[in-house]
């Protein structure tokens, strides 16, 4: 196994746009992009991008899904040389905010906020967002827009109010237990706070 470990991370470190990407999955949060969004935030062109996320997916460190025709990448976090990659690229790329995670923050009096679905590798879900609040529609069309052209497709997503939550994830609701008993992103939760 040593063997091949060893000219494997090598391969990967020594491709610029591999390296760059790879970097970037290990410093954002831990969901899924398309690849248009990588192109344009790494500034890396399109097809260079396509075929170097292909490329990661195959060797191993990054997982790739479809949904209507379009492909995500998310980390494989089972990925065997993970640690010894993040040891070597993480000091090169800081910490990254996600834009995505503001703007949902901003979407009005959101008390709760969990992506799911599409943002998470399980595009099979019904909801890729659920938004616990009192939720300006205005800016959520604005928003949902700019998710849509970042994604490729539409993205969907459900609105609750505090009390409407805190019944339906007490009674083991299945539509919430949808989101909860598989991997999600906690983008913001008062809730749990004020609990």
């Amino acid at each position: 196994m040593l063997y091949w470990k060893q000219p494997m991370l090598k391969d990967i470190l020594e491709s610029k746009s591999e390296s760059v990407i790879l970097a970037f999955f290990l410093a954002a949060p831990q969901r899924s992009f398309s690849v248009p969004e990588i192109s344009r935030r790494l500034r890396i062109p399109h097809l260079k991008a396509a075929r170097a996320l292909n490329r990661l997916a195959t060797s191993g460190p990054l997982k790739v899904f479809s949904k209507k025709g379009k492909k995500y990448f998310l980390l494989n976090p089972r990925y065997q040389m993970l640690p010894e990659i993040k040891n070597t690229l993480v000091k090169y790329f800081p910490k990254y905010q996600d834009e995505l995670f503001s703007a949902v923050k901003k979407l009005g009096q959101v008390k709760a906020a969990f992506l799911s679905g599409i943002f998470t590798g399980h595009p099979e879900l019904p909801v890729d967002l659920l938004l616990v609040g009192k939720i300006n529609l205005g800016k959520l069309e604005q928003f949902l827009k700019g998710a849509h052209k970042m994604m490729g497709q539409e993205i969907n997503y459900s609105i609750m109010t505090p009390g409407e939550f805190a019944i339906r994830r007490d009674t083991f609701d299945r539509f919430i237990r949808d989101i909860f008993d598989y991997r999600h992103l906690v983008v913001c939760d008062d809730l749990k706070k004020a609990k």
